[in-house]
């Protein structure tokens, strides 16, 4: 942690400098993203989960075949840490590889979905499809949450990054 005096008497905030009283307190913090904490997390459990990096033209060509834009997050899941194969972590999730991702209509036949069903695509499973998890690409207020699918249906999370900080921790609070 760096200490470092300042001029005069602001109070301020930012996420790396915190001032008040002509002194400023500046840590120096890294944000982990969501799919680092993932990675870390398969590694620190045992779990080896191959990755692969997918390119902006597959990545498009999904948002255009289900006429959808990716949550930033998600899409940097995507983009850095796609699972290679389907991969089973210490809580019989299974993290979907790209080529499988699809959205609820495609993969889900039931008349229990949200609205917009066809604008959430799955992502991962729980024990061989006991339930899953989906993310809305809905151009609405539920851009970028969670839901289960399939069991208990019901949003679990406001993003992706939110999502992966609770199931890395406690899985149970989101399923």
């Amino acid at each position: 942690m760096l200490f470092t005096a300042t001029p005069r008497n602001r109070i301020f905030v930012t996420p790396r400098l915190l001032m008040f009283d002509g002194w400023a307190l500046v840590r120096e913090t890294q944000t982990v993203s969501a799919h680092s904490k993932l990675k870390e997390w398969w590694a620190k459990t045992g779990v080896l989960v191959p990755i692969e990096r997918i390119s902006d033209d597959r990545i498009v060509a999904l948002e255009a075949r289900y006429k959808i834009r990716l949550p930033p997050d998600f899409r940097a899941y995507l983009s850095e840490s796609s699972p290679v194969r389907q991969n089973w972590d210490e809580e019989m999730g299974n993290w979907w590889p790209f080529s499988r991702i699809k959205n609820i209509p495609e993969e889900y036949d039931s008349r229990f979905t949200p609205e917009n069903a066809d604008k959430y695509l799955f992502f991962l499973d729980h024990c061989v499809w006991c339930w899953a998890w989906a993310i809305s690409c809905a151009d609405d207020a539920t851009y970028g949450s969670i839901v289960t699918i399939g069991g208990p249906e019901k949003v679990v999370a406001a993003s992706f990054s939110e999502f992966v900080d609770r199931y890395v921790s406690d899985w149970l609070s989101v399923s």
